[in-house]
């Protein structure tokens, strides 16, 4: 499992040094705009001023909509040039420390996600310069940079700035729906990737990769010092030549947890086949890997038996891996060799530990209300969703949860938001979890069918114990 970083559900970025609070580094960004001729982007300044915000000043989110959308709803790469400069505090103009007269460091930003915002590989450049010179200082953890136009030459900046020595706070790097960024960004981020031992996450879900990623990715796991628990490579074009290649790499790996090949152009070839029949010998022998999704690749029941023995620990032989205890193969593979196959043990999104969960709006699609009843004053409301799975909303986890909205509690003050704590980790970033304990709610009880319930038919009585 990836490290977790808790943090105090609290209001705000709070240091006691100077040019630390949200507002300072606004106004360092705003000032630094005007000089160089541009307009500070909306979605900065709501991040930095939105006291709804748990995280305020230590995360930013900039989501520069739809590809139509107007050019100036897009942080562009001027415009993450400003952001970067004005948080390292670097260049003529910045604020200084009252005492040293040294340039100050925003050193509050730790999760930075900016989507759909055209900032090319210039503005990957800039990010780079943050997480290499900024690196000792500004502990950035979360980096997600999706569909913003990063080719080979950005991935090579992002690569440079996180090999060996250059930065230890960055947990997760998503560049999902980069499609420029192709099999030769991929090179030449893992050159950079393969000496780094702090790096949690990676995800390149939709980036045009084909079977020549095969050999980087697999260089990249098989040094020794490499940290990566996460690899995220759903929707690209591997085929059974570039798992081929990766495997000799994951062979020699012994950090790797989850592994996402879904939808990878996998079929049935001679070539498929042999990459298989490589991977069956990596998942049978594998010391750490435990998750590994394989949905949306027609291996048929030909691939599928060539996986069996590597999975399989009811056979007589009982020779599959324990330590795998979830692989989702393809739906369309007969009955009989899926059932060998598929293993759901849990954990992820769904799953709660010690009675907690995770209750962050911004984590859920689909939410319907249940049900509201009056508790302790208090209208304490129940909902239905799914936890999204991809950022594009297109895709969730299928099952329904049932809970509550971490931030209706905070609002609502008192023993209500005393369940709600801050919480980090390298698959969501910062959010909100709920102590479901302290609320006195036991959801293991819900047994209805969450896909047809009537709201009407739902007792919340039938949940709470109190």
């Amino acid at each position: 499992m990836p490290p977790k970083k808790k943090a105090a559900a609290k209001k705000g970025a709070v240091s006691d040094e100077p040019g630390q609070l949200p507002s300072h580094l606004l106004k360092t960004y705003s000032d630094f705009c005007k000089r160089i001729g541009l307009s500070p982007h909306p979605e900065v300044s709501k991040s930095l001023t939105n006291e709804e915000n748990a995280f305020c000043g230590r995360q930013i989110i900039i989501d520069g909509g739809e590809k139509e959308s107007r050019p100036e709803s897009k942080l562009g790469a001027g415009g993450t040039r400003a952001l970067c400069t004005s948080c390292m505090g670097l260049g003529e103009g910045m604020p200084v420390h009252p005492e040293t007269k040294q340039s100050m460091m925003y050193k509050q930003l730790q999760e930075l996600r900016i989507w759909r915002s055209n900032i090319g590989d210039d503005g990957a450049a800039s990010l780079a310069e943050l997480l290499r010179l900024g690196g000792a200082e500004i502990q950035l953890q979360y980096l997600e940079l999706f569909d913003n136009d990063i080719s080979s030459v950005g991935a090579f900046a992002l690569g440079r700035s996180l090999s060996c020595m250059m930065n230890r706070s960055l947990l997760t790097l998503s560049l999902d729906y980069n499609m420029t960024l192709k099999s030769e960004g991929v090179a030449a981020l893992c050159m950079g990737i393969r000496t780094n031992s702090t790096l949690k996450k990676l995800s390149l879900r939709y980036c045009d990769i084909d079977e020549n990623a095969g050999g980087p990715l697999g260089e990249m796991l098989a040094f020794t010092k490499i940290g990566l628990s996460i690899l995220d490579l759903m929707g690209n074009r591997l085929s059974g030549i570039g798992l081929r290649d990766m495997c000799p790499g994951m062979r020699r790996n012994a950090s790797l947890t989850t592994l996402n090949i879904a939808d990878n152009n996998l079929n049935t070839t001679d070539e498929d086949l042999e990459g298989l029949t490589k991977f069956a010998d990596v998942l049978q022998n594998h010391p750490t890997l435990a998750s590994v999704d394989m949905q949306y690749n027609r291996i048929d029941d030909l691939g599928g038996a060539i996986l069996v023995p590597a999975l399989d620990t009811a056979s007589k032989e009982g020779g599959g891996n324990k330590n795998i205890t979830t692989f989702k193969p393809d739906s369309s593979i007969p009955t009989e060799t899926f059932g060998k196959l598929f293993k759901n043990g849990g954990g992820g999104k769904k799953g709660k530990k010690g009675g907690k969960k995770k209750s962050d709006r911004g984590l859920k699609r689909d939410v319907a209300l249940l049900h509201a009843a009056e508790r302790g004053g208090a209208n304490l409301n129940l909902y239905k969703y799914k936890y999204k799975s991809d950022i594009c909303q297109n895709e969730t986890n299928s099952q329904w949860e049932v809970g509550v909205m971490a931030q209706e509690l905070v609002a609502m003050g008192g023993k209500w938001a005393a369940a709600v704590e801050g919480d980090f980790d390298c698959e969501d970033g910062f959010h909100l979890e709920v102590d479901y304990g302290k609320l006195g709610l036991n959801l293991d009880v819900v047994d209805f069918d969450l896909e047809s319930v009537k709201l009407p038919e739902l007792s919340l009585s039938s949940i709470i114990l109190l």
